[in-house]
């Protein structure tokens, strides 16, 4: 996101934002990662103390004893108050993570489908789940933590500079140099994770893809072929990973060796100083122990890089997403309780393709519209725009006389059950995804809902019923069944407008005209519009529309359309010789 001043916005404070009212929780966890750090140099005072008095000879049994029980004391508070603040900045952590999930949904609801449809499953599912849960170690330790590791040393290094700034800055030496090389190590790392990002999206997007296509795999024998697939998508994501920690691994190991050595600088500078008697035995054993003491707090440093990185490289990717342009709502939406539905010259395109070109009709409430035409003649499109998936790019749709540009998106969305050829069933029971019409629908609401489009039967026959998990009963499941299960939500929302996007088309003739007795009883009074490759489920429709290359080419009644169509006439008449046929083939097979 770009501040008005022209300059980025801190990565650390775009993720902040998701933090809500746990922001006070987790100041609290950074002083108590300050007090922990802070109690943690208390063995070591004791320890320099201790000896400092044996050193004059003035160790009593009071001291000799006390001040061990005082670095015990310090030694758990330390990890008491390191446990503590863990705890609150993890609750911290994931409920930015959650925040974050969940702003990425509701942005998704509010974009187009051309948005979402731009952008591969692979891609959603790397930033929600794998990106979202590589910040948890930053936000987690590094906020708290980093701040601890800074004040705690700080303080310490004052203090040695009182007794000698030569002391002082020995102790910093393996920090700086250990930090220095192991930052080092992060050049060229963007590039690097670029490159890693996207293979990570290609190998989710194939595997989403392998696991969809399962059935297609098999059925066309492409198992090896897709593996291969697969299997290259996984071997690349493993070739840079294995690359970048190649690049790390020295630098890791020898920073990491440089950075506890702090009294191999000490000691010998140290030495030095007590030959020229700048300091005396005393003070240089409390130098020693406290540089020892912060030795801890400054190689949490070289995580600290890390988890810049992370967060430097997600929060722009998180931020891009939460950036994209969403569907215009108005300031201040209009409201009609009208359910005519209304086009105006509309033109629409994916793309610089424009597949709509004019189009205008008018449905007024309580009537049937049906949509008829060959395939890519634009049927779906125009129901999709009608349920602004899209907004259309000139021309308007109305609903009850209101442009639904200028509605806002859940009243239009209350207006409206959309029910598509692809039906989607949620892992959850089937009770569940027919609810999904009316979240409070009560159980008898739904099956009653569930028997008006003749669910009923099918349901009964799993051991479970109703109580039936889509996922274990999606493969026993016909596409009528599934089509019927996602008209039974429609029939559950009671919207005063309904569409039909092919939802009758994998419906079984046995099934067919009581699925269309229980949809022309319950829309009644209700405005549906239908699109139909089965012509007798229209033939009562008040107007047929058949659409031909993006445009309308004729309009009238089943019966009007067979005199003044021709491209209606020869539909209907494929319709009812695929009727003539699949009768032929019944009696068949029942001689």
């Amino acid at each position: 996101m770009q501040k008005e001043n022209g300059k980025r916005e801190s990565p650390y404070k775009g993720i902040l934002k998701f933090a809500d009212e746990k922001k006070p929780q987790l100041s609290f966890a950074v002083v108590l990662s300050v007090l922990s750090s802070a109690f943690g140099i208390v063995p070591y005072i004791a320890v320099a103390i201790l000896l400092q008095k044996a050193l004059a000879n003035s160790l009593t049994t009071t001291w000799a004893i006390l001040l061990p029980v005082i670095a015990l004391c310090g030694y758990l508070l330390k990890h008491i108050l390191y446990a503590k603040s863990t705890l609150c900045s993890h609750k911290v952590a994931y409920e930015i993570i959650k925040n974050i999930r969940t702003s990425i949904m509701k942005k998704m609801s509010k974009v187009s489908m051309g948005t979402i449809q731009s952008k591969s499953s692979g891609e959603f599912k790397q930033l929600v789940i794998d990106d979202a849960e590589r910040l948890e170690g930053p936000l987690a330790h590094a906020i708290p933590e980093m701040t601890a590791s800074i004040l705690v040393p700080i303080f310490v290094i004052l203090y040695l500079l009182v007794i000698d700034w030569r002391m002082a800055l020995a102790a910093l030496v393996s920090a700086i140099l250990g930090n220095l090389i192991y930052y080092s190590m992060m050049f060229g790392r963007s590039e690097v994770m670029k490159e890693y990002m996207m293979s990570n999206v290609n190998m989710n997007s194939t595997i989403v893809e392998y696991v969809n296509g399962m059935e297609v795999i098999k059925a066309f024998n492409q198992t090896a072929s897709s593996m291969g697939r697969f299997q290259s998508a996984v071997i690349k994501v493993r070739d840079i990973t294995t690359k970048w920690y190649k690049h790390c691994w020295p630098f890791m190991s020898i920073s990491q060796a440089i950075l506890p050595s702090s009294i191999a600088f000490v000691l010998p500078v140290g030495m030095a100083l007590i030959s020229g008697g700048a300091v005396s035995l005393a003070e240089l054993i409390v130098c020693i122990l406290l540089s020892m003491a912060i030795v801890g707090s400054l190689q949490n440093f070289t995580e600290f890089w890390e988890s810049f990185a992370v967060i430097s490289e997600v929060q722009p990717r998180i931020q891009t997403l939460l950036d994209m342009e969403e569907l215009p709502e108005p300031a201040q939406p209009k409201h009609t309780d009208s359910a005519d539905v209304q086009m105006k010259d509309v033109h629409f395109g994916y793309g610089d393709s424009e597949i709509i070109h004019g189009i205008s009709f008018s449905a007024k409430a309580g009537t049937v519209t049906a949509f008829v035409g060959p395939s890519g003649s634009g049927k779906s499109t125009l129901a999709k725009l009608l349920a602004r998936f899209w907004d259309v790019n000139a021309g308007a749709v109305f609903v009850g006389g209101v442009d639904i540009r200028e509605m806002s998106l859940t009243d239009l969305t209350e207006k409206i059950s959309y029910v598509s050829q692809d039906n989607f069933l949620f892992h959850m029971s089937l009770r569940d995804n027919i609810r999904i019409g009316k979240p409070d629908a009560t159980d008898k609401e739904v099956e009653w809902a569930a028997a008006q489009a003749g669910c009923d039967e099918f349901i009964a026959r799993f051991p479970k019923g109703y109580d039936t998990n889509a996922g274990d009963a999606g493969a026993r499941l016909s596409g009528g069944e599934r089509q019927r299960l996602a008209i039974a939500r429609a029939i559950l929302k009671n919207a005063p407008i309904v569409i039909l996007d092919e939802a009758t088309a994998f419906t079984d003739p046995e099934n067919e005209d009581k699925l269309q007795r229980s949809i022309d009883k319950l829309t009644k009074g209700k405005t549906l519009i239908v699109i139909a490759h089965r012509l007798s489920t229209i033939m009562y429709a008040d107007q047929i529309l058949v659409l031909e290359d993006g445009q309308i080419s004729a309009q009238g009644t089943h019966e009007q359309l067979l005199s003044r169509s021709e491209t209606y006439l020869d539909m209907w008449k494929a319709h009812i010789s695929a009727m003539d046929w699949s009768m032929n083939q019944e009696v068949s097979e029942s001689c």
